[in-house]
């Protein structure tokens, strides 16, 4: 795609004036959707975003644009100077500082997925089609993604990076049950296809069906679902404002106890077995921060105004929320990375004994952040164990409970991890746990044969 070369960024610069921040996003996104076994939607779209931001007198101001026409980035340096007055002193933002190349550690662009075409996605749709079991009906997605960010400053810093992506996900339904499986990757071709397919066609399995009492439950949530609920762990409770002003449960914990001596966490933009980035929104390089180390906190992320406030030895992490990022202001993590145990997937189970298994959790909610209280429902194939066997399917429901208390809870670790994303994180690394309670609040609706 190539919209910006690195050396048009000065220049570009040199139009909104010293002192001066921009950052470019051009992206394509290309989608195939499907429902009842059918092609429903195809899409491909280019979208540009241009943020950019000013300094003067001690007072910043942004904004936003669609062109990196040098008329069109004039008359937004001209707004943006003009609201300049209305703001109070000392209002400004520092620029990052240049702080060597910069760059994911790992590879962040693969023509497999760049050069992906139609075909491909329909390729793959028919490769689905063809794993499901006589009789079930497939729905879902494919997507090629191609994004090249650019970000400077007048201090001299100077980033661009191209990141491809494949996501695919498969919803296949048979008589009443359903079954959920993802595939992410930034390399189409490494993507883990075959596994996803096998796991979908392993929560359509035939069982007879249980009715489910209110109460808790030992569970064994499957990789979607720990990735989900893991994601929400930390966007509320590892991010260096809420831990800074006392608003995250972790606030004035460093290196105590906060989960299970079971969970190691990293966020880790680098790591090849996320999908790599390489800075973020301020052009800040990307590090690996320790979270948890065996359930103690080890670390939160931070952007360069909380690495201020924490100390003067903390480097920023590369966590900045762009501007008027509607998840908020707060740095929070982008590329969590949960340890695998040991324990297959069947030792999971033999773990748990008698109790639940959750392919997926949806309509997560939070409702009081520091508490880590959210509440949420089950999806797709939610299935009853007993003695380490699964026996029989039970109808959806709905739980609400703390977070910190689900992680402390955690008995065991699977080996086998699986990508996931939000809209809010970049990527999420996890395995199936085992955990010794989960509280089933409310049945959605009875299961009937």
């Amino acid at each position: 795609m190539a919209l910006i070369r690195p050396s048009q960024l000065p220049e570009l610069l040199e139009l909104l004036g010293p002192p001066a921040h921009l950052e470019v996003l051009a992206e394509r996104h290309e989608l195939l959707r499907f429902g009842a076994s059918r092609v429903t939607y195809q899409h491909s779209e280019e979208r540009l975003l241009v943020r950019a931001r000013i300094i003067r007198n001690g007072r910043t101001a942004w904004a936003t644009t669609s062109s990196l026409h040098r008329r069109s980035l004039r008359a937004l340096r001209a707004r943006l100077e003009g609201m300049l007055s209305a703001l109070p002193a000392g209002s400004g933002a520092a620029l990052a500082e240049r702080d060597g190349a910069g760059g994911a550690r790992a590879q962040t662009y693969f023509e497999s997925s760049a050069q992906a075409r139609a075909t491909d996605r329909t390729a793959l749709l028919r490769q689905a089609l063809a794993a499901c079991p006589a009789g079930a009906t497939l729905g879902g997605s494919i997507a090629h993604t191609l994004l090249e960010h650019a970000v400077a400053n007048t201090r001299g810093l100077v980033r661009h990076e191209q990141r491809t992506r494949v996501a695919a996900q498969f919803i296949g339904a048979m008589d009443g049950r359903s079954s959920f499986a993802r595939a992410l990757h930034r390399d189409a071709a490494a993507l883990p296809i075959d596994a996803a397919l096998q796991s979908m066609r392993d929560g359509l399995r035939p069982l007879p069906f249980r009715n489910l009492d209110p109460g808790p439950y030992r569970a064994v949530l499957g990789p979607q679902a720990t990735v989900s609920l893991l994601a929400i762990y930390g966007q509320i409770a590892l991010g260096g404002r809420q831990f800074l002003d006392g608003a995250s449960t972790a606030s004035g914990r460093m290196g105590e106890r906060i989960a299970s001596l079971e969970l190691t966490l990293f966020d880790d933009g680098g790591d090849a077995d996320g999908l790599p980035t390489g800075y973020d929104s301020e052009g800040i390089q990307k590090r690996r921060v320790a979270l948890l180390d065996h359930g103690v906190l080890a670390g939160v992320v931070h952007d360069a105004d909380t690495a201020r406030r924490a100390a003067t030895w903390i480097k920023p992490t590369g966590h900045s929320a762009p501007p008027g990022w509607r998840f908020g202001a707060d740095p929070i993590p982008s590329h969590l990375l949960l340890a695998p145990g040991m324990a297959s997937d069947d030792d999971l189970l033999v773990g748990c004994d008698t109790g639940l298994s959750i392919q997926r959790v949806d309509y997560v909610r939070v409702l009081n952040p520091k508490q880590t209280l959210v509440t949420g429902t089950t999806r797709d194939a939610t299935l009853w164990l007993e003695r380490g066997r699964i026996v029989a399917r039970v109808p959806q429901f709905r739980f609400t409970l703390r977070l910190a208390d689900l992680l402390n809870s955690v008995e065991t670790v699977g080996a086998n991890r699986e990508r996931g994303d939000t809209v809010f994180m970049e990527s999420v690394v996890a395995p199936a746990i085992c955990v010794a309670a989960l509280p089933v609040h409310a049945v959605i609706a009875p299961a009937t044969p």
